[in-house]
């Protein structure tokens, strides 16, 4: 499963929500070593601030023990972020273009949005 958080003005909502499908396609097909290398150096160093504040850490376990049934030692964590590379990060894009479930959720104004028929069609295409 993969999450996607943005926010946008109400007028901005529908192109906000294409160049999100684009970048989702485009991950699928021309993501690059850089961008994945960032992207990981941006995951440990957000798991790393994260272990700064005790709520932040008491969380973090909850979560783990909730969804895991452990603690998962952050060894472990960052190993697993080590082992993604370019072609898996294409995959796992490629399944989300493909046969992936989509839903969308929307806050605040939102009459200009996309219906998500629509933002599924793009996906799709």
């Amino acid at each position: 499963m993969i999450t996607i958080y943005a926010g946008t003005s109400a007028d901005e909502i529908g192109q906000l929500a294409a160049l999100t499908i684009d970048e989702l396609k485009r991950a699928a097909s021309d993501m690059t070593v850089e961008e994945v290398d960032r992207a990981r150096a941006q995951m440990k160093a957000g798991l790393l601030m994260g272990l700064e504040g005790a709520s932040a850490r008491a969380e973090r376990l909850a979560r783990q023990v909730a969804i895991w049934g452990r603690v998962i030692p952050l060894e472990e964590t960052v190993a697993k972020i080590d082992a993604v590379d370019l072609a898996r990060v294409r995959d796992f894009a490629g399944t989300l273009i493909t046969g992936a479930g989509t839903a969308l959720a929307l806050y605040g104004p939102a009459k200009a949005a996309p219906r998500l028929d629509r933002l599924r069609e793009r996906l799709a295409a």
